[in-house]
């Protein structure tokens, strides 16, 4: 059975597309700050803080040359990453609703969804998956 599982997880880290792990981070987060809701201070400051680094490393990739969004979208979503962190921070202190921050987080969900329905991944070469042993070669 672990053989099987090791061959899943395999198999799933060559077909996660990167909107697939984003949304996975997202919904780790969003999981993180519902929890928090009814749970102690120190769930709800981890939870926050792990929200704020999420955000913190967002606007980080879109500082970067290597980012190929359009600049409009760009100067949007770091505004918008700006904000999270601002709130994820006034949060930890003060006895704000978590709801907007998980609300933000649901629409990044689902406009990652949007992208990756929209462009569906590209197969990894065969060798990949050859030496993973997930397909034989032929002989």
């Amino acid at each position: 059975m672990n053989r099987n599982l090791a061959q899943y997880e395999t198999a799933r880290r060559f077909t996660a597309t990167p909107q697939d792990n984003e949304i996975l981070i997202f919904s780790n987060a969003n999981a993180m700050l519902a929890n928090a809701k009814t749970a102690d201070a120190k769930t709800r400051i981890s939870a926050l803080f792990h929200n704020q680094r999420l955000w913190s490393a967002i606007v980080k990739d879109l500082a970067l040359e290597t980012n190929q969004l359009p600049a409009d979208l760009k100067q949007n979503l770091t505004d918008l990453g700006i904000w999270a962190m601002q709130y994820s921070t006034r949060a930890m202190g003060e006895d704000l609703s978590l709801d907007p921050l998980i609300a933000v987080n649901r629409d990044m969900i689902e406009g990652l969804q949007a992208q990756r329905a929209a462009a569906p991944p590209p197969l990894p070469p065969r060798g990949d998956l050859a030496s993973a042993g997930l397909v034989q070669s032929a002989v």
